[in-house]
């Protein structure tokens, strides 16, 4: 550039010996040490008192300049004599040389023959160095010293308000809590903090409706995504019922509102009327599904709601679906309940006796759970863990410390205590857990697949179908003692299926690319048999031809639809494409369609719809555990609506940061997740505790049950 060619011409002259140059050493060609040399300019300049130890031992020929004694000014050495001007990079250059590689800018002084006096020259200016870094504004030392406790005084005090307040410690890693923090100091001088009555009533509001506005991108999804009406009841700390509200599709699940029922009665026509309420706020044109309750008046409301909208499916939850098959098993084998009432009372004996259970302890690195029946398949979680401790339980048994404990206690607990050392060394007992989490592992997978958010439409057909291929596997090996009841086992779990959401899920099924794909359909089915593609099995397709029609307006839009799905499944035109097969494969269902969907527009539409929903209900039972948190038994006198408030915004706002670019990197890595709750699984998803006391088992209005579809 012409304006730093000009500098450097100015300064070159600047630096010119006056007098007695040194003719090799005034030789002012390109410097190598223009940019250290502009850096202690810059350094001269922002600090008049900086430390220049190397002044002393020159002349300077000018008279003070200004406040600041940087820039080229001319001097002369006092040991050589000579004159120059330059900067005082130069000047240190004369003394010590440019430095090893640096071809010289100025003549050297002849001090440095002598070494007493270069050697002092060269202590006295690196002991000045070390005391004062070159560039830096000197800090005073008692400055920074109480700058320190400043800040240690502040640390304390949001400590104090922490503890005094029974507030987490992992409110620290919110990004909300940093975003505080800079507010206070970008505030006003004098700002005072909002008050009690100002918080809970127009701050509470503006809050509100700041979250609303942010949720935008979420809502503008409902057009392009779908929506699934997620809904379940619950009873407040005031003992009064509430019914939630959640729209879920592939993007999250947004809290909407809680009602409260007392003094209603919660019938099917009731909570028909709540639910059609939300879907006309959210658009019934976006709302695909509703998974409710499965409980007989959640069945009522879906009827209802099926004679005012015809395109929206009634969805029991997966989950809830699933459970009951624990529940139907433990009623059919008395093998299977003997098991695990056994498990049960060996781990109720250890949990009600301390001496016991700090034996155990000692032997173990994990605990004994005491699984809630809340919990979902708590059967199979309460023996996977019995299992995971069977060294540490046989390790404790034939300790003599247990044995001085067994004589030490009462008749009824040595009694108790001797038959539970017998289970715990009883091989036949061990060999039947093996066996019971062999057979329900799979369907244990199903339900912690199912158990969560987002899009997992299109693959439970696939997945319940693996399931039964995997227990068949199982039950009917030759060495399975349980091998005659795999007929009963089977027939239970299809006339659950049945109990689901079949046409919807035979649907989804159908418009997810990957089960079209040559290599997967080559590998092994579990259970034996060939893997089909979707359109190659009669019940799926009955399937589709079912829930295409409940989403037509009218005869041409189905027979449009039966078109483009033919274009879709023989793979014509775009769908013939090498790299449009390959990505079917690899690629997210729904992004596929995005790429590729365009060649059949109408059923783009619905596919991209049909695999953004959910399959359970489990977001709205989680909300609970929010509300349960927000309207606790401290804040019991919270009226229905600021709790409804809190959780909007409680539960919304983590729904919006999830989507941001620090929730899965950086200090703000899950910030909502506390990291010391222990997990059941080697897994990041935990079962949570929700709740299914009141369902009721009704087969009404179910479709029959199907054969397995596996040849």
């Amino acid at each position: 550039m012409a304006f730093g060619s000009k500098r450097k011409q100015l300064d070159d002259e600047n630096d010119v010996e006056e007098t007695h140059g040194d003719g090799a050493d005034a030789d002012l060609g390109n410097s190598g040490d223009e940019s250290a040399e502009e850096e202690d300019d810059s350094a001269d300049q922002g600090s008049a008192k900086a430390a220049k130890p190397l002044h002393d031992e020159v002349v300077l020929l000018d008279g003070p300049k200004a406040k600041n004694s940087g820039g080229s000014r001319p001097w002369r050495c006092k040991h050589c004599n000579k004159k120059f001007t330059s900067s005082y990079t130069r000047i240190r250059h004369h003394f010590f040389g440019p430095g090893p590689g640096k071809p010289p800018q100025i003549g050297r002084c002849s001090v440095a023959n002598d070494r007493a006096k270069y050697k002092k020259i060269y202590d006295k200016y690196h002991k000045a160095e070390k005391g004062q870094p070159s560039g830096s504004v000197p800090t005073k030392p008692l400055e920074k010293a109480f700058a320190g406790m400043e800040r240690d005084a502040v640390d304390v005090q949001i400590m104090m308000f922490l503890c005094a307040n029974g507030i987490p410690f992992n409110v620290l890693r919110s990004p909300q809590y940093y975003e505080m923090v800079a507010a206070i100091q970008k505030a006003p001088k004098g700002y005072k903090p909002p008050g009690y009555e100002k918080a809970r009533t127009t701050l509470l509001d503006a809050c509100k409706r700041k979250v609303e506005s942010d949720l935008a991108p979420v809502r503008d999804t409902w057009y392009t995504h779908g929506v699934s009406v997620v809904s379940d009841g619950w009873t407040n700390m005031k003992n009064k019922p509430l019914i939630n509200v959640m729209a879920s599709n592939s993007r999250g699940s947004m809290f909407l509102y809680a009602e409260d029922f007392s003094g209603e009665e919660k019938t099917g026509e009731a909570i028909a009327q709540f639910l059609l309420q939300a879907i006309e706020e959210i658009g019934p044109s976006n709302v695909l599904q509703v998974i409710p309750d499965n409980a007989s008046n959640c069945k009522v409301a879906g009827r209802e709601i099926r004679r005012v909208h015809k395109h929206i499916f009634w969805s029991p939850c997966v989950v809830h679906t699933l459970n009951l098959v624990f529940k139907d098993f433990a009623k059919k084998f008395a093998w299977m309940v003997d098991t695990y009432q056994t498990a049960k009372v060996t781990v109720k004996f250890f949990r009600n006796h301390q001496h016991f259970l700090n034996l155990f302890r000692g032997n173990s690195e994990l605990d004994l759970l005491k699984v809630s029946k809340t919990r979902f398949a708590s059967h199979y979680i309460l023996l996977k863990r019995l299992m995971d401790m069977r060294e540490a339980l046989t390790t404790t048994v034939v300790t003599n410390k247990w044995k001085e404990l067994v004589k030490s206690c009462d008749g009824q607990t040595r009694d108790a205590a001797n038959a539970i050392a017998q289970n715990i060394m009883d091989e036949i007992f061990w060999d039947e857990v093996k066996v019971i989490l062999d057979i329900t592992k799979p369907l244990y997978m199903v339900i912690k697949f199912s158990d969560g958010e987002g899009p997992k439409a299109g693959d439970i057909y696939e997945k319940m179908d693996n399931m039964l291929g995997q227990i068949k596997e199982v039950m009917t090996k030759e060495d399975n003692p349980h091998r005659n009841d795999w007929n009963e086992v089977e027939t239970i779990i299809i006339e659950r299926w049945g109990k689901m959401n079949w046409s919807f899920h035979c649907l989804s099924f159908a418009l997810s690319p990957k089960y079209y794909d040559q290599a997967y359909l080559a590998t092994p089915a579990p259970g034996g048999g060939q893997r089909k593609a979707p359109n190659e099995d009669t019940e799926v397709i009955q399937g589709v031809m079912d829930a295409l029609n409940r989403i037509v307006e009218d005869e041409n839009e189905f027979a449009l639809l039966r078109e483009e799905f033919n274009t879709f499944i023989m793979k014509k035109g775009l769908f013939a494409i090498a790299a449009v097969q390959a990505d079917a494969a690899t690629m997210n269902a729904i992004d596929w369609w995005f790429n590729y969907g365009s060649q059949t527009p109408h059923l783009n539409e619905v596919a991209k719809k049909v695999l953004s929903q959910p399959i359970s209900s489990s977001s709205a039972e989680r909300n609970w555990s929010t509300y349960s948190f927000i309207h606790s038994v401290k804040r019991n006198p919270l009226n229905a609506k600021t709790a409804d408030k809190l959780v909007y915004i409680h539960a919304n706002e983590r729904l919006k940061r999830r989507f941001s670019e620090g929730y899965n990197s950086g200090p703000h890595y899950k910030w909502d997740v506390d990291p010391d709750n222990s997990l059941l699984e080697d897994s990041s998803l935990k079962l949570e505790q929700l709740r299914w006391a009141s369902l009721e088992d009704e087969p009404a209005e179910v479709e029959p049950p199907r054969k397995v579809r596996r040849t």
